[in-house]
């Protein structure tokens, strides 16, 4: 899956924590990135390592942001440690926020058939440690086979667009319907 070859594509990624997904398309040349994270210390960090990059501290569930205002927006490894009713909500956030003719990148774990043992295992003992609400939130998501099951209803089209580390984390192309 290509990102749009406009590099003035307006990509906005949630949950950005310290930015390195924005830093590394901002070296590949776009250069209309926002990040938003809800962590005021991951949005200081980030600032410090790019000026040109537009960085948030927001609620990913209600960022505030002008409707239908990005082409791409990108989740990454921040769907599975919250709870349905809350990745429901930043799913639809997302919708609000992404043109008619935009898309996201949603990744995050999926363990099913083509999951390696090593993949589920090293995840799962990773996960384990975090521990509390986090890791009662992974099982949830596990349990509900990942993103295809966690998506509102009727809300995108869904394609599988890549596998890694084991096809124990995909990546998903979310478009609206």
């Amino acid at each position: 899956m290509a990102l749009p070859i406009d590099k003035n594509t307006r990509i906005l990624d949630l949950c950005c924590g310290t930015g390195d997904q924005l830093l590394t398309l901002e070296m590949a040349g776009y250069t209309n990135l926002h990040g938003l994270d809800l962590n005021p210390d991951m949005i200081a960090y980030a600032k410090q390592k790019s000026t040109s990059i537009s960085f948030h501290e927001g609620d990913a569930a209600n960022t505030g942001l002008p409707e239908a205002s990005f082409d791409v927006i990108t989740i990454s490894l921040a769907l599975h440690d919250k709870n349905q009713n809350l990745r429901e909500s930043i799913l639809k956030e997302i919708a609000r926020l992404l043109k008619p003719t935009g898309f996201a990148l949603a990744a995050d774990f999926c363990f099913d058939d083509k999951t390696k043992f090593m993949g589920r295992f090293l995840i799962t003992a990773v996960e384990t440690f975090a521990g509390g609400e986090h890791f009662y939130n992974f099982k949830d998501y596990i349990q509900r086979v990942g993103m295809k099951t966690i998506l509102p209803e009727g809300m995108f089209d869904v394609e599988e667009v890549a596998r890694v580390l084991k096809n124990a984390i995909g990546v998903w192309k979310l478009s609206k319907h």
